[in-house]
């Protein structure tokens, strides 16, 4: 992006720079199609007698200003036990777009999350399924966002299989397999890191 412009606010609306333009026309503020974005909107500017290197001289429901990837902030309110997150972005919320601005895409539908989650985290299907949903409704929605421990967290909130691995000659080989019987009470399930007793493996 020129200059850091990852999107603009406009009308009470953080907006892509596409879904900008696309604004600004249905405002009859003639825009170019053809140009970059920050020099179609300078254009426009000047035809409308607006110093766009000033934004103190105009309001934002009058004509776009600028929002840089340094203003980009969305705080999550849904996390598990009153926690609040900060994601470094935010979304376009014109026309039904829905892409984050510093990104530049829209988050993947809840069935490519669920095989992300299956296949970078290793949880089955079902319950990759289920962590996938519970962590569209916090509001991590694209897995830039999410890490290990936010899908433990996800994992932990739905009955599932306790799951462990152990080496099946150890030393003389580093094999594994899984078991879902634990050695002791201190072992952990790989799938939400909660210990064997825990209420979500009690009804699996």
């Amino acid at each position: 992006m020129i200059g850091g412009v990852v999107g603009y606010t406009y009308q009470a609306e953080n907006l892509c720079p596409r879904c900008t333009l696309r604004a600004m026309l249905a405002n009859a503020l003639k825009v170019r199609w053809d140009l970059p974005h920050e020099e179609a909107i300078r254009r426009a500017a000047k035809n409308e007698g607006v110093d766009f290197d000033d934004e103190r001289s105009y309001d934002s429901d009058t004509f776009p200003k600028v929002v840089t990837e340094q203003m980009c902030e969305t705080e999550l309110t849904a996390l598990p036990g009153g926690e609040r997150g900060v994601i470094s972005d935010e979304r376009c919320t014109g026309f039904k777009c829905g892409k984050w601005l510093v990104l530049g895409e829209k988050s993947p539908s809840l069935a490519a999350l669920t095989r992300w989650v299956r296949d970078d985290h290793e949880l089955p299907p079902a319950l990759a399924k289920k962590a996938a949903a519970t962590l569209r409704e916090w509001g991590l929605s694209h897995p830039e966002f999410i890490d290990s421990d936010n899908v433990q967290e996800a994992a932990a909130q739905h009955p599932h299989a306790w799951i462990d691995y152990r080496f099946v000659d150890y030393p003389n080989s580093t094999e594994t397999r899984p078991i879902h019987e634990p050695d002791d009470t201190g072992d952990e399930c790989l799938h939400c890191g909660q210990a064997w007793q825990a209420p979500q493996h009690q009804t699996a």
